[in-house]
Parts: C-alpha cells; structure tokens; sequence
C-alpha cells in the first residue's frame, strides 16, 4: 500500500512539475535579472518588478520590469529560454531550436512595444519628455542567431545587461522628483493579495490568448494584423511568407 501511495504522489508531482514548468522557469529568469539590477546605484535607479498595467479596453498587460532612470525608463522583458533563438524585427513569431525541435513564440520586440503603450496610456503626461528604451534580455543558456540588427528595442544576454543601461546616453536627465511622481504612480498597482494576484495573473493569460487568436483571425483573412492593410504572398530565400502590401511603411511578415 505504501508504494502504491507513494508512486501516485510522485505522479501528481510529476504532472504538477510539467504543467508548470514554463511558469516557474520564467520567474527564475525573472528573479536573476531583477538580482543583477539591484547593483545599479539606487540614488539613479528605481527598480520595480512584475507590474500589471491596465489597457483601454479593460484587459491588462504584465510588465517584468520597469528601471525608473535618470536617463529614462527601461521597460525588460525577461526570456529564459536556452537554445538557438532567431527571428527577426518584424517577424510576428521567432523560432526557439533545440537540437531538432523547433518552437515558435511570440516577437517579444512586438510583446514589449504593448507594454510600452499601456504603459504611455496609464502615465499619459508624466511621461512627456521621458525617453524610453526597449530591451529583450535572454538567459546565459541561449544562443542568439539573428542575421540583422535590431532598430526598436535592444535584444541581449543577461551578462550584458547592466553595461547597456550604464552605456545608454544622458542627453536628457529625469529628475529626482519626477522619477519619485512616476514610480508612485505605477506603486498603485502592486497587488498585495495572494488571491487577487492570482485571479488577474489568470484573466492575463486568457487576454493573451485571445489576443493571439484575433491576430491569426486577421492572418488567415490575409489582413495584416499591425496597419489592417492586406496581406499578399511573397518569396523569400527560405520560400513563400505572407508580408504587407504597405511595405515598406509596414514590414509585417508571417
């Protein structure tokens, strides 16, 4: 009887750990990036964590990180994923490799630009003259493969993290006490309650899968998801892909 109890409550551990293995590996990333930033001088930088902003149209947007500056705000998205990682800026999807095993997931270049205009939508005014810079930051285990750079966001390692915000340029200092009025406005969305962050962490995921299935709704009506013009069949060195007929004012591609 006792092994019996004891293979099932293995089991149940075992599924646990699959159900929630994406989850768990994602707020470690997170909690490794948030210790490297917590070196940065305090006097300079405000760091808060895992933010949720609300959006016009009463869905939320999750925010891994928000670096209130004196050079501006850094808005990271965290990615801890390992493997060869490629895509590009205006690819709606990029691809993880693992050996033979190839994984699709959404351009966290596009994922970060929403956070970022919830986040202008919620700050509206405060954020007038605050520069803000994009970064996508993956784990030590990936590898990044990408053929060209990137123009809207800076896509990094982990190690390189705190060199790209020390580097980044003063040419227009935020003071001390618009960053205090910035960082109590986002420290009205801190969610002390265990059940009410549940229950909102649940309602995100549910937005997110919505909004991808509006985005391959419009896809497979040939509708560019990004500008609403149409989309067309193109050739490419790697075959056909379906890209915007406003190019090059719109460079989706799918």
């Amino acid at each position: 009887m006792g092994s019996y109890l004891f293979l099932a409550i293995m089991l149940v551990i075992t599924w646990w750990l699959k159900r929630n293995f994406a989850t768990i590996k994602g707020e470690y990333g997170e909690k490794q990036v948030s210790k490297q930033l917590k070196k940065l001088d305090p006097k300079n930088y405000i760091l808060l964590n895992d933010l949720y902003i609300p959006k016009k149209n009463g869905s939320t947007t999750q925010i891994d990180h928000i670096l209130i500056s004196h050079k501006g705000l850094f808005i990271i998205e965290t990615k801890n994923y390992n493997g060869w990682i490629m895509g590009s800026e205006n690819s709606q999807y990029w691809t993880q490799v693992i050996y033979k095993r190839k994984e699709k997931f959404y351009n966290p270049i596009w994922q970060n630009s929403g956070h970022i205009k919830a986040l202008q939508e919620y700050l509206g005014v405060t954020l007038n003259d605050v520069p803000i810079y994009s970064v996508i930051v993956f784990g030590k285990q990936a590898t990044l493969k990408f053929n060209k750079p990137f123009t809207k966001a800076k896509v990094i390692k982990s190690e390189k993290l705190l060199s790209i915000i020390e580097d980044a340029s003063e040419t227009h200092l935020i003071s001390h006490s618009k960053r205090q009025g910035i960082k109590q406005l986002l420290s009205f969305l801190y969610i002390n309650d265990k059940k009410e962050q549940k229950r909102i962490s649940k309602k995100h995921i549910s937005d997110i899968k919505q909004n991808v299935s509006n985005l391959n709704n419009k896809i497979q009506m040939n509708v560019c998801p990004r500008c609403g013009g149409k989309l067309v069949t193109r050739k490419g060195k790697n075959g056909e892909f379906k890209g915007c007929s406003n190019f090059p004012k719109c460079r989706f591609t799918a």
